[in-house]
């Protein structure tokens, strides 16, 4: 009986290690498979929420183009405006309509025009968690595109500005009406004849037109294009996804 007893309780703990084991593996293979679904409906959550802003993303970049075209036509405009003033200056053909000949003098002596478009874009699509989705693909090289025109449009600024200064720092030097002008701005005869009839002036104003109007005006035409075709390209993408 002691023999059989001994057999009987070996064969009871065998079995009892083993359904121990079964339930243990049991735990286990349920524990992972709640671990596993738990980070799927993570990952789900974290993948709606990233197309969530990448859509507010897409819809704020488009209406930001739309600002920063609008304000590219209008200084389009601008520089039009100044090419007449130039060109009037230079004794060349001009649109008369366009031109103030009360402020003739300080345009081309003291007006800068720069391109004022901010850097939301850039900065948006900079800082966001974009999706692997071809939008998000378009954004980063519409997020190129700005860099790349706002560094060739800070170059031209900084040479033309260097020309402006350049063009006062010869009239201080060499006029001596440069004092009156610049104290009371007062251009009497002799500042007059010289702004507008001295032909060495005259030829540093061309220079400031040619940087203006084949320099700047290329640029801006070039980010005016670029800008409407992005746009486009854009609005195909995502009219695409959501069809």
């Amino acid at each position: 009986m002691k023999l059989f007893n001994k057999t009987r309780f070996k064969s009871v703990e065998a079995k009892r290690l083993r359904n121990y084991l079964l339930y243990a593996v049991g735990e286990i293979i349920l524990v992972v498979f709640g671990i596993l679904i738990a980070l799927y409906i993570n990952n789900w959550n974290k993948d709606k929420q990233i197309a969530r802003h990448n859509h507010d993303l897409q819809q704020k970049i488009l209406v930001q183009l739309d600002r920063d075209i609008h304000d590219l036509e209008q200084f389009k405009q601008e520089l039009d405006t100044l090419n007449q003033v130039y060109l009037k200056t230079l004794k060349r053909k001009y649109d008369q309509s366009k031109v103030d000949d009360g402020g003739l003098l300080s345009t081309i002596l003291f007006e800068v025009k720069e391109l004022a478009l901010d850097k939301h874009s850039v900065n948006w699509i900079d800082n966001a968690e974009l999706d692997n989705s071809e939008i998000s693909e378009g954004l980063i090289d519409l997020s190129s595109l700005y860099k790349a025109y706002f560094k060739n449009i800070d170059d031209i600024e900084s040479i033309i500005y260097k020309k402006l200064t350049t063009n006062l720092e010869i009239i201080e030097s060499t006029q001596p009406w440069y004092t009156e002008l610049i104290t009371d701005f007062s251009c009497k005869t002799e500042c007059v004849k010289y702004l507008l009839h001295d032909e060495s002036h005259k030829s540093r104003i061309a220079s400031l037109r040619f940087l203006y109007i084949n320099g700047y005006g290329s640029i801006i035409d070039g980010f005016y294009y670029d800008l409407k075709r992005a746009k486009t390209q854009l609005e195909a993408k995502i009219k695409n996804e959501h069809t």
